[in-house]
């Protein structure tokens, strides 16, 4: 859907205005710049699958401009998840994001999606620009990639054309050709379902409970792959009576279900 809905907005653009502008860049120009995004044969509209599982390099200026655990989420995150957002009024005392007032949830992206929007944002130097801007951004979408339990924010802005990274209190913002950004505001706006906080509803989930035979395989599957770079525990010492009041300290844990 992702990748028709683009299709359609980059193929829209007037071909005269581009044969008269003999100054814009290649990129607008070029829409070879878009194959790995764009359907190129009705075998590959069909077959959604066999284009999604390609995994794209992301761009090294934006790699190299970001925690390399922050990039890591992005490439191979477990869940995305999107939430419409806008500038936090003062007084405000609802929910936020990264600072932002948290207005509606548009959902858990399925993988094409996830997909399409990586390599749209992430893969294509061409719709980056470089060029410093002096537009103010303007929050649209919040897009969280969920690995484990951490997590990337990625923040679309219209009308000011950007994306922004925060991760582990710091971000990095991006500016993109505007069409690129809006088409996918407009497609991730479509759904807006109120928020409804998951902690309020006692529906935290700190850790996973595998419930088929499936999930136990998945589990331990990513567990070999995780345990050569795991660090080593660290030694389990005496405890001790505290000399002071602070030993008495009696910590409960509530049952799990």
């Amino acid at each position: 859907m992702f990748k028709r809905f683009l299709f359609l907005s980059l193929t829209a653009l007037p071909a005269v205005s581009f044969a008269q502008s003999p100054d814009l860049p290649n990129a607008l120009t070029d829409f070879e710049a878009f194959s790995d995004i764009l359907p190129v044969t009705e075998t590959d509209i069909q077959t959604p699958t066999k284009r999604i599982s390609r995994q794209q390099e992301m761009i090294p200026y934006i790699a190299s401009s970001i925690d390399e655990i922050a990039a890591q989420n992005i490439k191979n995150p477990e869940q995305v998840f999107c939430y419409h957002v806008a500038k936090r009024p003062k007084g405000y005392t609802g929910y936020t994001l990264n600072n932002f007032a948290l207005t509606g949830y548009c959902g858990e992206l399925d993988r094409s999606a996830v997909t399409t929007i990586y390599e749209a944002l992430f893969t294509k130097s061409p719709n980056i620009i470089t060029a410093a801007s002096s537009c103010r951004i303007e929050p649209k979408i919040m897009l969280r990639f969920v690995k484990g339990v951490d997590a990337t924010d990625i923040l679309l802005s219209s009308p000011c054309p950007s994306f922004t990274s925060f991760y582990a209190g710091k971000y990095k913002s991006f500016n993109i050709k505007q069409g690129v950004i809006d088409d996918i505001i407009t497609e991730l706006t479509k759904k807006n379902e109120p928020f409804n906080s998951p902690s309020l509803l006692a529906q935290t989930v700190a850790n996973g409970t595998p419930a088929t035979t499936k999930d136990t395989e998945l589990l331990e599957k990513k567990q070999k792959e995780h345990a050569k770079s795991q660090p080593t525990p660290a030694p389990q010492t005496e405890n001790k009576p505290a000399a002071t009041g602070w030993g008495n300290i009696n910590l409960k844990f509530k049952n799990k279900n």
